[in-house]
């Protein structure tokens, strides 16, 4: 299926894939996430630790019943439900009284000087003082937490010897008992601590979370095939797996030759062998270009690999390298060609086609490829020798491979389309935004060229694909950016069969 322009390229997402889309991004980010709640949970965790300070605390428990110890005879027996009710008022009462009573408080604040010496503010004293109705009784539980064991069963002492007084006054057809005596002051759990670690844990992964997802929006960068098909309306060749570091070859170099890559990532090339080989024999396409929008997506090991792959099942491949201003597909195939500059030497008239182009036996595949950078690439390309170029190759070739510069970098690509019968784009996972596709798209379909097909590169394998690699794509070098490079000058031929 050919590309074709979308007025509105941004979709509007329905369904779960919003939501999976998310989870895609959070989980290849779980290392951020991790990060921020270590970060968050130790600072909580330290903050608790340095402002903690040691505490006491003694409770008694009061029971109130609306019935007067001195009822006797059967009313005095048993309970009603509007006595519980009742019950629960008076507890009600009584909290407050403890909570808030002036004159309670001012003895209680008499008889704690008297004990420790000290004459506390009575606001002070409220402070210490924490009244609970226990849920479903009538009894109230009084807690007292204050920094001296000292003065803790002072205040709660000094409730317990004050409260039959005001409760004889203020309720006085009621029954206030202690059901159990103030305690020991003993020292309080340090419950803060694990507040603060939790609150620092739930922070840093609401902060993580957070960032990621606006880091996502505001790069929009791809996640999935669904996004290309979403914006694009274009076909999905083949998804090409995510290849780690120990993988590679000892120069980080990815070939199908190599079996250390993996099965899947040598079946993948053979499935996208296929799909030429297929169109091929309904269109009669031979030449191949294969680009992206922008460097290290990994378009010349797609280039190598698809050549590699078409070479292996016996047909005669010719791999150009039409990237001149930074030549690498002597580097992926870890071959040196001193002094070649490839398709520049054909057109200056330096060499012949027969010339330039080198037969490598032991894999099979011809190369008309540059080992260095030259002189006016998009002059150079855009020349009728360079059509002349393919011309020749289409007739000496079943399948010639065009690895092309970046489309969405500069024009080279779109010139090399003139040439060429298709086009095969290739994107990387979470390494461009939807934009510069695009961009680069567009460039291409202004010059008119058909889009075979995406290949789409370096997929994640869920939770395993915990982030983006270092820059540079397969290479470790960069391509410096196109337009500042610097241009400068600069082994055994084989007959084709």
């Amino acid at each position: 299926m050919a590309y074709e322009e979308k007025k509105d390229s941004y979709v509007e997402e329905m369904g779960l894939e919003p939501i999976l889309k998310l989870a895609r991004q959070l989980i290849k980010k779980w290392w951020v996430i991790v990060a921020f709640v270590c970060v968050f949970a130790i600072a909580g965790f330290s903050i608790a630790k340095i402002t903690y300070k040691e505490s006491y605390t003694s409770s008694i428990i009061f029971n109130v019943s609306n019935k007067d110890r001195d009822i006797v005879g059967a009313a005095g027996t048993y309970t009603t439900v509007s006595d519980a009710q009742a019950s629960g008022y008076i507890a009600n009462n009584f909290k407050v009284l403890i909570q808030s009573g002036n004159d309670f408080i001012t003895k209680v604040q008499d008889i704690v000087a008297t004990t420790t010496g000290h004459e506390y503010p009575k606001n002070y004293l409220r402070s210490l003082i924490n009244v609970e109705v226990i849920t479903d009784t009538t009894l109230i539980n009084v807690t007292v937490r204050a920094d001296s064991e000292e003065l803790a069963y002072a205040v709660s002492t000094a409730i317990q010897s004050v409260y039959p007084e005001f409760s004889k006054d203020i309720f006085p057809t009621a029954d206030i008992s202690i059901a159990d005596n103030a305690t020991k002051a003993q020292l309080a759990g340090d419950s803060s601590t694990l507040i603060y670690t939790a609150i620092g844990l739930v922070a840093g992964a609401a902060l993580a979370v957070l960032l990621i997802l606006i880091n996502g929006r505001i790069q929009n960068k791809l996640f999935s095939t669904e996004d290309i098909k979403k914006n694009f309306n274009i076909n999905i060749l083949a998804t090409v797996s995510d290849i780690k570091g120990k993988k590679k070859n000892s120069n980080g170099r990815l070939l199908i030759t190599d079996k250390n890559v993996g099965l899947p990532f040598i079946e993948t090339f053979k499935l996208i062998r296929t799909k030429i080989e297929n169109v091929k024999l309904k269109k009669g396409y031979s030449v191949f270009a294969i680009t992206s929008s922008t460097e290290s997506e990994g378009k010349t090991t797609c280039s190598v690999n698809t050549a590699l792959s078409l070479a292996k099942s016996g047909k005669s491949v010719l791999l150009i390298d039409a990237d001149l201003r930074k030549p690498a597909v002597c580097k992926t195939l870890g071959i040196n060609i001193e002094g070649d500059k490839g398709v520049y030497d054909i057109v200056t008239g330096k060499k012949k086609f027969e010339e330039a182009v080198k037969y490598i036996e032991k894999l099979n595949l011809y190369l008309l490829v540059s080992s260095v950078a030259v002189q006016d690439p998009s002059e150079t390309l855009a020349s009728d020798a360079m059509a002349e170029i393919i011309k020749e190759a289409r007739k000496n070739f079943d399948y010639v491979i065009v690895d092309c510069p970046p489309a969405g970098v500069v024009a080279d690509a779109a010139i090399v389309a003139n040439y060429t019968d298709t086009i095969i784009f290739v994107t990387a996972e979470e390494r461009v935004s939807i934009p510069q596709i695009e961009y680069a798209l567009s460039d291409l379909v202004t010059a008119k060229a058909e889009i075979l097909g995406c290949i789409y590169n370096r997929a994640g394998r869920g939770f395993t694909k915990i982030g983006s690699e270092k820059a540079g794509g397969y290479f470790s070098n960069r391509y410096g950016g196109y337009y500042g490079s610097s241009y400068y000058y600069g082994s055994h031929s084989k007959k084709r069969r």
